[in-house]
């Protein structure tokens, strides 16, 4: 089949579209930026496309022309500076419902959530509910998989919040009052997507897709931490959840720089409040319930090395970044407060005045540059890279004006060589994919 798969670079998507090149269909990603897509998931064409932006028919018509069947595994946990949830979930997935039925698409099938309605308390929720309810109404052949809580070898949003949480060193925390838990492999997800699309047609089907038995946070979180290899908590806490929303609530500010936490008030609220549905439905395409989470979890295999370092590294990220920040701000600040000291230490190496205070004045505007760069998600990895320039750039100058200062007994010079490497490394790790 000729089939158009939204999110192809997803968490969800991307596995769906390895399985569909791997099981011969001619499939075509739709992508922000379709050369990280060719990088992703190599082997299948990719068409560019921003959701934000294809909000009428017409911006589908060519995409979806010639298709056989259409998949949406897009989505858009909480609205910031790069997302729009209302237009990525609702109004762009109308706009494509209409066009698909206009270009006789043979299916359509739509990956929402367990739960969804249009009075659920996030806008992920709503949105997703108002999207399946008009492809209900179009008369579309479709079939809509309403997952519960994902569990894969990535992550993404609450199940990456799990993973973080399962690499505490030395904790487990819990909350208390929170609603059950029904989780869902990957693989089954990408395996009813499969099934949705061999379905003989006409077919108008809604299908979730959980286990049978949920869980509370707590014992998700132990079940990860076991999977990881991690020792036992030695101490698990019970926070109240009033304690987590402050989290959020800054998560959610830093939404609008363009940071997609998985502490956003969505993902939070999410796990919160539960997630349910009914785990019969799972037959009408898999032919059996859905896995319980021990065993999808034990059929991922052994987690490795690399596993560890990501639940651990998520961890670590953010201070690290906090870290880089403060240290190109205050050195930034600081020639800028106190130029003449930092003239002196040119001009005591044979620098003349006027060329000294030019790169004094030079290096603290750059400081700032960079440590604003950082502030913003779009701008972190050309800020990182600057960052990496330019403190290249003051260990040379350093050891051609001011020699003396790498044998200094307070080590100015060696000490940036750490931050050096911070930047290398938070670099290695600033993928989102």
């Amino acid at each position: 089949m000729r089939i158009l798969l939204l999110g192809a670079t997803g968490f969800i998507g991307s596995e769906i579209a390895r399985a569909l090149y791997l099981n011969g269909h001619d499939v075509t990603g739709v992508a922000r930026d379709p050369a990280e897509g060719a990088r992703l998931v190599p082997g299948i064409p990719w068409i560019k496309g921003d959701l934000r932006q294809l909000t009428h028919a017409a911006d589908w018509a060519g995409l979806v022309a010639g298709q056989d069947a259409v998949i949406n595994a897009s989505g858009a946990l909480q609205t910031g500076l790069r997302d729009s949830v209302s237009a990525v979930q609702q109004v762009a997935i109308t706009a494509l419902i209409d066009a698909a039925k206009a270009a006789g698409v043979s299916r359509f099938i739509q990956i929402s959530a367990a739960g969804v309605t249009d009075a659920a308390p996030t806008d992920f929720m709503a949105s997703k509910a108002q999207a399946d309810a008009a492809l209900v109404a179009s008369g579309l052949d479709h079939v809509i998989l309403r997952p519960g809580l994902v569990i894969g070898r990535n992550g993404f949003g609450g199940t990456e919040l799990v993973r973080m949480l399962a690499g505490l060193p030395m904790l487990a925390p819990r909350l208390s009052g929170l609603k059950p838990i029904q989780c869902v492999g990957l693989s089954e997800v990408v395996a009813a997507t499969l099934a949705a699309l061999e379905q003989p047609g006409p077919v108008a089907l809604a299908c979730d897709l959980v286990e049978p038995d949920g869980h509370d946070l707590g014992e998700i979180i132990a079940l990860h931490r076991r999977w990881l290899g991690f020792a036992p908590a030695r101490f698990s806490p019970l926070f109240p959840l009033w304690l987590i929303r402050p989290l959020s609530a800054v998560a959610d500010a830093l939404g609008w720089l363009g940071w997609r936490s998985p502490l956003r008030s969505t993902a939070v609220l999410s796990l919160m409040e539960g997630v349910s549905g009914d785990a019969g439905e799972a037959l009408m395409l898999l032919g059996r319930p859905c896995t319980a989470l021990t065993d999808v979890l034990a059929g991922m295999g052994a987690a490795g090395k690399a596993d560890r370092w990501h639940a651990r590294l998520a961890l670590l990220f953010p201070l690290a970044l906090i870290a880089l920040i403060a240290l190109w701000l205050v050195s930034g600040l600081v020639g800028l407060a106190h130029p003449e000291a930092a003239m002196a230490l040119l001009i005591d190496g044979g620098m003349s005045e006027g060329p000294a205070g030019l790169a004094v004045l030079g290096g603290s505007v750059a400081d700032l540059a960079i440590a604003l760069g950082l502030v913003f998600r779009p701008t972190l990895k050309p800020a990182l890279w600057s960052a990496v320039a330019l403190t290249l750039a003051y260990l040379a100058g350093s050891a051609l004006v001011r020699p003396d200062l790498w044998v200094d007994p307070l080590a100015p010079m060696l000490k940036a060589v750490p931050a050096l490497v911070l930047a290398l490394m938070v670099r290695a790790m600033a993928d989102e994919r």
